[in-house]
């Protein structure tokens, strides 16, 4: 139970992700896979569930974003499972994460008819 607890997102600009890795069996696999995303800056926490072949990250999207995790898993040798659904998840998740950066850097909106000073 602490470790989900440490998995739920803290903040605004957070999100947590569930990749299926089919090529995740071993807990040495666990283990690599941890170490990679942990290194990858914005990275709040990985980890990896051998049982169910998934790893569940926690990353800041104002720092990294859908698209750069599966880079590093995949340049880890585990590559995301790839059918439709999966795929279609993969897009979905890059668009929230990339509507949420853009929103982070927005300017503070007027208020009440009166401009910025």
């Amino acid at each position: 139970m602490k470790r989900q607890d440490s998995l739920r997102p803290a903040g605004a600009w957070e999100v947590r992700r569930r990749i299926k890795i089919p090529a995740l069996v071993h807990a040495a696999d666990a283990i690599a896979i941890e170490r990679a995303l942990e290194e990858l800056s914005g990275v709040r926490k990985a980890a990896a569930d051998v049982d169910n072949h998934q790893v569940i990250v926690r990353y800041n999207i104002i720092r990294t974003d859908y698209q750069a995790v599966v880079e590093i898993l995949e340049s880890a040798g585990f590559s995301p499972l790839n059918n439709w659904w999966s795929r279609y998840k993969a897009g979905w998740f890059q668009y929230v994460d990339t509507n949420g950066r853009d929103n982070a850097n927005m300017p503070p909106s007027h208020c009440c008819n009166k401009s910025p000073k």
